[in-house]
């Protein structure tokens, strides 16, 4: 498939890191991250389709490598009169960005997190749930993993099948920014 372009914002990632603790404002570019790594690899990001218990934030998307939607959603399916609140799945190296620049300044409530490029989150194999000890035993019998205390709310898929997409998420980003600045080209 062709590129996309980034569509104009009504703010910088800049703005949105100096104006709050969310990654909304963020989010049609991360859509467009998404597509465009779906460009460089075909099926790397599969959506979550919606479950009667699943809730996400405003800020999430709905993504995962296919081996880990599959099994997040048999988890789900599992106990579905329990409802499931997911404060993250997929993030793009810009929602990264911003996390790791609210954790380096002690902003946010942000305990932890990964320099943009290196988090599980960007590879579609996280996934950060707010009642975690509920769903604990449901996703590690589907082959999650769960952080530990550091990280309470995180789980990482390690289940057959997984890929590491490790650096898409840069490179896609890469791509729209050449794409849309030729006259200030960065590296690919």
């Amino acid at each position: 498939p062709e590129p996309l372009g980034v569509a104009v914002l009504a703010e910088t990632v800049g703005q949105v890191a100096a104006g709050g603790c969310s990654t909304v404002g963020v989010k049609p570019l991360a859509e467009q991250i998404i597509e465009q790594a779906n460009c460089i690899s075909p099926g790397a990001y599969f959506a979550v389709p919606p479950r009667p218990n699943l809730t996400l934030s405003s800020s999430v998307l709905g993504y995962l490598e296919e081996p880990a939607r599959d099994a997040f959603v048999l988890a789900l399916d599992a106990q579905p009169a329990t409802g499931m609140q997911v404060n993250s799945m997929l993030r793009t190296v810009a929602q990264q960005y911003l996390l790791y620049g609210w954790y380096l300044a002690g902003q946010c409530g942000i305990s932890l997190a990964a320099a943009p490029g290196n988090s599980n989150h960007e590879t579609g194999l996280a996934v950060d749930v707010q009642q975690y000890q509920t769903w604990q035993a449901g996703l590690e019998a589907h082959g999650f993993a769960w952080f530990g205390a550091a990280d309470a709310n995180h789980f990482d898929y390690v289940g057959p099948g997984a890929v590491d997409f490790k650096g898409t998420d840069v490179l896609a980003f890469q791509m729209l920014w050449n794409l849309n600045h030729p006259e200030d080209p960065i590296a690919e």
